[in-house]
């Protein structure tokens, strides 16, 4: 019988373990999973942004490149040179005309290097005719990008070139006469002038093959995307265009759970939004543009900034609900048994006012301190400043008001989202906090807009204090941004005056705050 019942406690132990720990995985799960998700979509919109910017930047670039092998296929020194008026070779003296004119047309244009190309795929004239070894002579029949032009297409794509490590992107027309296909006139942008493309994040280009031309992370450039077309061209097309035949892969794939329960909380909806990129082991947010007429695609990669720390957080919730969940069980358990044993009367009004008492310290917290920023809130700051008001009239000592506000606060809140806006306060009050003293008080009383008592400081000593404030405002960074943002504030500062109240001070002070910014922004004013 004494065996039945450890039997029957061992199973119900067991079970209550399991329930515990199911209902804490699905609460830690519920909590981070939100916070998770608000990473990913935060991570989703700056890659998008990056996308979009990295875009503008082609489409700005190349909108003039891709008019100039047009033009110069319209000039009559050039047809000449392919075709003379009568007939046969072009005289030296012709050469030597077109060489300098696509010299100048070089520097006029900015592009690297521009090229005449005959109807046997020949180059006639160059704008580089003074290299060693010079280009002039050498035949290109077989690269691509002069073989759709002699075919009466124009090309614009990526491509290695013949000259030696020397990539870029080139532009190539046909040149006619009369009717006829004579020859074929060629630009080329190097990668080196473009590099601006690719300066945010782990960021890159693929050309319209999906070989990857260049990448903040060099070590990423001349791999190839899975999706891409580089497996349909054979090894002679791919040594044309790129020089080479053998491309590594690109460390792209789909973001998996790892093996354990260390990530295994993840719902598979945000598993499918990231991916696993190079050696790193956080996921990653990747999005993807195209260009609009030269095959080129564009990667944002942002990275899930949160993921390590909520995982940590996760695992942490997951004890902690477990142990809360499982001590609920045990109180519940120990109430029935004190009630049964008619001591629970007892227990469960402790129990009852411990909580009460600690519910009320926490609401007293909430109500002296901004969630947000730890400043105090509006209605304790007033609050203490009564009293300190009284101490100073009494004492008469100095004590000074000074009003903060952040300048073009509502802009870094569009700009960058209200995340970054949180952070910026928070930094803000950090600021303040490390340069004010022990007994100086600080209080957020608007949206941005904050209040800083100095009891004891003159209006002097107060000038001092806000314009450190300033200088350190001003140096301040937050690196989660793209760029790094960074930002300033406005100051308003009044010192006590006999018969003041602490609205009447905040109104002087505001008045010079408001002066501060109709002044220019980043300063200080007195009242």
């Amino acid at each position: 019988m004494r065996i039945r019942h450890w039997l029957y406690a061992a199973s119900v132990s067991v079970g209550v373990l399991v329930a515990c720990w199911v209902a804490a995985d699905r609460t830690a799960t519920s909590l981070v999973g939100d916070k998770l998700a608000q990473s990913v979509d935060a991570g989703q919109m700056v890659a998008d942004r990056v996308a979009d910017g990295m875009i503008h930047a082609i489409n700005t670039d190349l909108a003039m490149v891709r008019a100039i092998p047009s033009t110069l296929a319209e000039v009559d020194l050039l047809r000449d040179v392919l075709r003379p008026p009568g007939g046969g070779a072009p005289p030296p003296e012709m050469v030597d005309r077109a060489n300098r004119f696509l010299l100048g047309a070089q520097g006029y244009f900015g592009v690297d290097r521009v090229w005449l190309i005959d109807a046997h795929g020949i180059c006639v004239a160059a704008s580089n005719f003074n290299d060693g070894p010079s280009p002039i002579g050498q035949s290109v029949a077989d690269m691509p990008y002069v073989t759709n032009a002699l075919l009466g297409g124009r090309f614009e794509s990526y491509a290695a070139g013949w000259e030696h490590q020397a990539p870029g992107l080139y532009f190539s027309v046909p040149v006619y006469r009369q009717g006829a296909l004579i020859g074929v006139v060629m630009t080329k942008i190097g990668l080196r002038r473009l590099r601006h493309w690719v300066g945010s994040g782990e960021s890159f280009i693929a050309d319209g093959n999906g070989v990857v031309i260049m990448a903040n992370d060099p070590r990423f450039e001349n791999r190839f995307m899975l999706d891409g077309k580089l497996g349909a061209l054979s090894a002679a097309q791919r040594r044309a265009l790129y020089q080479r035949d053998d491309f590594a892969r690109m460390p792209i794939s789909q973001f998996k759970r790892a093996p354990g329960r260390s990530n295994a909380w993840v719902p598979q909806e945000l598993l499918a939004r990231m991916s696993a990129f190079g050696e790193f082991r956080k996921p990653f947010v990747i999005t993807s543009r195209p260009s609009s007429s030269n095959g080129l695609t564009v990667y944002a990669v942002e990275g899930v900034d949160a993921w390590e720390a909520l995982t940590r957080e996760h695992a942490k919730d997951l004890a902690l609900c477990f142990l809360l969940y499982l001590g609920g069980v045990v109180i519940v358990a120990l109430a029935l048994w004190t009630y049964w044993r008619e001591r629970a009367q007892h227990r469960v009004a402790r129990q009852s006012n411990e909580a009460l008492r600690a519910a009320n310290h926490q609401l007293a917290f909430e109500a002296s301190y901004d969630e947000l920023t730890g400043s105090l809130t509006r209605r304790y700051f007033f609050h203490r400043f009564e009293r300190l008001l009284e101490s100073t009239q009494r004492k008469n000592e100095p004590m000074s008001l000074i009003v903060a506000d952040l300048d073009l606060f509502k802009s870094i809140n569009d700009t960058y989202g209200h995340a970054i806006g949180d952070q910026v306060l928070c930094r803000f009050v950090l600021v303040c906090s490390s340069t004010l003293r022990g007994d100086d008080l600080i209080g957020r009383i608007g949206g941005e807009e904050f209040a800083i008592l100095l009891p004891g400081a003159s209006e002097r000593d107060a000038l001092r204090v806000a314009d450190r404030i300033r200088e350190r405002c001003k140096r301040e960074s937050l690196e989660g941004s793209e760029p790094p943002l960074r930002f300033s504030a406005s100051f308003g500062i009044t010192e006590w005056q006999d018969d003041d109240s602490p609205m009447s001070m905040v109104e002087r002070a505001d008045m010079a705050l408001y002066r501060a910014k109709r002044a220019g922004r980043d300063r200080c004013w007195v009242f």
